[in-house]
């Protein structure tokens, strides 16, 4: 049987990431800091292909979102879809959760098991901020 979203045990990090993720959603220079700690997790997985190669441009969608809102220039993200997806970011960025990410593909897995189930949870969110960005950055 195929499971639907996270396990039990990952929903317990999460939860922990989401209360640290109420307080940086509140303080710029934290967030801004976890956006660069997910870029530079992202820039060494740049490369790869498959799984991981999809994980990586949704989390720079999500990057650009965050950003974007954090800038002043993007304000249809609501505040608790920003404190979920920041509780994703964190998650994805530790590098000990429910399975560490020293642990071979399982890592990978773990992580985006979280931001899959994340973007399901937020895709109206998501899908309204590819609008915008489509819109406002278009050539």
């Amino acid at each position: 049987m195929e499971q639907e979203g996270p396990s039990k045990k990952q929903l317990r990090f999460f939860e922990k990431f989401k209360k640290k993720a109420q307080q940086i959603v509140n303080d710029n220079a934290a967030l801004r800091s976890t956006l660069v700690k997910a870029q530079e997790k992202l820039a060494a997985s740049d490369s790869d292909e498959g799984l991981k190669g999809k994980l990586v441009e949704y989390v720079k969608l999500v990057l650009r979102m965050l950003t974007n809102t954090i800038n002043g220039n993007y304000k249809g993200l609501p505040w608790q879809t920003l404190v979920m997806i920041v509780a994703g970011l964190l998650y994805f960025i530790a590098p000990l959760d429910a399975l560490p990410d020293f642990i071979p593909v399982a890592g990978l897995v773990d992580d985006a098991t979280i931001l899959v189930w994340l973007g399901k949870c937020f895709q109206d969110d998501l899908n309204n901020y590819k609008k915008w960005e489509e819109v406002n950055f278009s050539d």
